[in-house]
């Protein structure tokens, strides 16, 4: 597999542009470069979710965005103690996009667990972070991680009619 690594990230790089041409409305450039990070870095257990996106974006500004051939080479070094590999968008703009590869390490996993998986072959996903307020029929801003006018305003409405549920739950 690790010889395949090259070809896996380029068909994970083609779903997900699939994926966010289908459930994103922005425009999305084929200019792709990649930051890669370490899972267990930004994700500490016992955070919620927007402690988990700000640590992660705050990473993520500092590092300077990769060609693929760099990212696959920065892979192929660590690839045999790689658990998991995610291809996630981290911000698309009209002329480029930013794909973050996050790697889970099998150091990181519990001993006992590890010892089940020590020689499996990492495992590949590329995945789309949807906003809490999402609404099924609709596309949304793949950008919205990292925060914004539109993504504040949805959020504004989105926790107004949470809060109106709240209360018409409780008083029946």
């Amino acid at each position: 597999m690790k010889n395949n690594i090259e070809q896996e990230i380029q068909n994970l790089t083609n779903s997900l542009l699939e994926m966010v041409n289908t459930y994103c409305w922005n425009t999305i450039s084929k200019n792709v470069v990649y930051i890669t990070s370490n899972i267990s870095e930004t994700d500490i257990a016992g955070e919620n979710a927007f402690v988990h996106r700000r640590n992660r974006n705050t990473a993520n500004k500092k590092k300077t965005p990769k060609s693929f051939n760099e990212a696959i080479a920065d892979l192929e070094k660590i690839y045999d103690s790689v658990y998991d590999i995610n291809l996630y968008v981290y911000k698309a703009e009209k002329k480029l996009t930013i794909l973050d590869i996050r790697y889970f390490l099998k150091s990181e996993l519990d001993p006992d667990f590890l010892s089940v998986v020590a020689d499996n072959p990492s495992m590949l996903h590329c995945k789309i972070t949807h906003p809490p307020y999402r609404n099924e029929n609709h596309k949304f801003d793949v950008n919205w991680e990292l925060g914004g006018l539109r993504h504040n305003w949805n959020m504004f409405w989105y926790k107004r009619k949470f809060k109106k549920l709240e209360r018409a739950r409780r008083y029946h």
